[in-house]
């Protein structure tokens, strides 16, 4: 996604070679693969349990991309939806996940969503996306839920992280890094109906220090950083930030 624009994003990745570039940032034992398998569980057991208390699940997955999420909540959920504007995207989902229905365009057209969900998940939107279109996104996401619904979403780019560093280095950029501050995501989910429930950090490290340190010892690290004692206070300068909140009102 780029920040000139979501349209962008369909034109990025409008040809199988784009799209299978992206898919292999997600091959078995990438950074990426490795930052998944910690956080994949949270997401599934929390909508596992949304599940049960409403004994069914209406789930969208926005900006879906190849099915990467609804591929992971597939036994969960007994309805799910996937929109993107890609329309190479959605033909990999659609062929991954054969009863999940897939729509192709904007969030914010008219007569995309139908709804209403009973949990939306939205991942690595928010960082890239251009900082006017993230409200108006929540906002449309808003009024297909149901009240009390659950909104599960990431912040692959959290600043202060050790990220935030990696970024900048070794040479200054002309545009400053894509990265939003945990107070960006309150003020969002605040104007736009939602409370959040709970915050999940998951990796130290950025991506080019598991390329040029032993991996191994980072993750150990991790899986200390990670455990009931520290992650109260770790997870706040983690990377990859996890967000759990609830529809609780109408956007402002």
């Amino acid at each position: 996604m780029m920040r000139s624009g979501w349209s962008d994003y369909g034109t990025k990745f409008a040809d199988e070679e784009s799209v299978e570039t992206y898919t292999r940032l997600y091959d078995e034992g990438t950074y990426d693969d490795y930052v998944w398998s910690r956080e994949c569980p949270v997401v599934v057991e929390s909508l596992r349990r949304e599940r049960e208390r409403r004994r069914r699940l209406r789930m969208l997955d926005f900006a879906c991309g190849t099915g990467r999420i609804l591929a992971a909540v597939d036994h969960v959920a007994d309805e799910l939806t996937g929109v993107d504007i890609s329309a190479e995207m959605a033909r990999r989902a659609a062929s991954a996940i054969p009863r999940a229905s897939i729509k192709v365009g904007s969030v914010l057209d008219e007569d995309l969503l139908t709804g209403p969900y009973d949990a939306v998940t939205v991942f690595r939107f928010f960082v890239n996306a251009p900082q006017e279109l993230r409200l108006p996104v929540l906002r449309k996401i808003r009024q297909h839920m149901e009240q009390g619904g659950l909104l599960m979403f990431n912040n692959h780019g959290h600043c202060p992280s050790l990220r935030s560093l990696a970024v900048r280095v070794p040479r200054p950029r002309p545009q400053a890094p894509n990265e939003l501050r945990h107070r960006d995501i309150v003020e969002l989910l605040n104007a736009s109906g939602f409370r959040i429930e709970h915050r999940y950090g998951f990796s130290l490290f950025p991506s080019i220090f598991h390329r040029h340190l032993p991996a191994s010892a980072l993750r150990g690290i991790d899986t200390v950083a990670a455990s009931p004692v520290l992650r109260r206070f770790m997870g706040r300068v983690m990377i990859e930030q996890l967000y759990v909140a609830r529809a609780v009102g109408a956007p402002r």
